[in-house]
Order: structure tokens, then sequence, then C-alpha cells
């Protein structure tokens, strides 16, 4: 098979040139490069032909997960393997995710790393044996809260959606934190890019 070109995303300098070291022998490897960033990997490496991606979940901006869907905008088609020092939940929304193909860990071994790539490379998912149940969401979004989302994905302030809905400041306040913790994310950003993941919303 073809050498292939891997794009590392993690703002941790040291794993990086680790993880360099570990697959410098490996023959399938043509190239790693790196990024600090999901935003650092756009705008440096968008356009250059990426086999795997390899994304860390904890970083500063737009956090792992809630990038999946930015990366898969620019690089298209493109496989990605979590690599991450969590487990548990973690694993579990990770197999969730549309695009993404497998979970490693950080405290994995040079043989569990090699067969992790190796397995997202030929397509197949790559994910610890004893994986656990992903958490349940309570229940769905009603028409109300699915309407703010949509003005939520369209860049409205509280004010606009309020004045839009015929709605209470304080009530698009209380739809908006049941929509934070239904998508299980904390701010506006994750929201839209969770909904557009999940379907809940037509892209534009």
């Amino acid at each position: 098979m073809s050498p292939v070109q891997l794009l590392l995303i993690d703002d941790h300098t040291l794993f990086r040139r680790g993880l360099r070291l570990v697959l410098a022998d490996t023959p399938r490897v043509a190239a790693i490069l790196e990024a600090d960033t999901v935003m650092d990997a756009v705008r440096h490496h968008r356009g250059r032909p990426i086999d795997l991606i390899l994304l860390d979940i904890h970083m500063p901006g737009l956090n792992g997960l809630d990038g999946v869907g930015v990366l898969q905008t620019h690089f298209p088609a493109t496989p990605i393997l979590i690599v991450s020092g969590d487990d548990g939940q973690a694993i579990a929304r990770a197999a969730a995710t549309p695009g993404v193909l497998g979970f490693l860990s950080k405290a994995a071994g040079v043989e569990q790393i090699e067969a992790a790539i190796a397995s997202c490379l030929r397509g197949e998912r790559s994910f610890p044996s004893a994986l656990p149940p992903p958490r349940q969401r309570r229940h769905a979004l009603t028409p109300r809260q699915l309407e703010v989302l949509s003005h939520l994905c369209q860049g409205s302030s509280n004010k606009v959606i309020a004045h839009a809905m015929s709605l209470s400041d304080n009530t698009v306040r209380v739809h908006i934190a049941a929509i934070f913790a239904y998508l299980d994310v904390t701010t506006r950003t994750a929201a839209v890019l969770r909904a557009q993941r999940d379907g809940l919303v037509r892209q534009s």
C-alpha cells in the first residue's frame, strides 16, 4: 500500500513529539503534519491530501468532538481517530460521532497505536472492546425549543429570538438552557455544531 500522510491535532507539544518518534519507523507513514487546534489545522493544512486525522478531545478554543464537523467540512472523506487520555463516556461519545472511526488512549503502546491507525486507514472502526453505553438523553426537544435552536443556528441574539417568537427574554434563556442540557454543550457554537451534526436543523 502507498505511504500515507497523517494530521495530528493536539495542543500538547510533548505528546506530538512522542507520537512522531513512535511512528518514525512505520514504513506506511510518509509524513505527520501537526496543529495545536482544529482551526490551526484548517488554516495551515486545508487542501492537503490527508489520509487520517488524529484528534485530541480536550483543547483550547473549539473542543475535540465539537470540532469534528468543522474538520469534515474542510477535510471531506478523511477518517478521524480520537486520541485522548479520557475513557468511559468519552469513548462512547466518540463512537457515536459520525466520521469518527476510532478511539486511542494516550497510554496505548506502540503496537496498539499502529493497529488503531492501520484499522482506520482501512476504513474499519477501532474502539476498545469494553465500550460503555452512551448516555441516554432524557427527552426530545419540544417544537418551541427546536424553533429557538433554529434561530441560534442563524446567529440570532436572545433579544432577536424573543422578538421573533413573541417570548420574554427570560423564556428564551430557559429554552436555551434546556437546549444546552439536551445537546450536552456549554456554548452557542458547540450547540450549533452538535445540532447540525445530529440533523436537528437544516444546514443552508
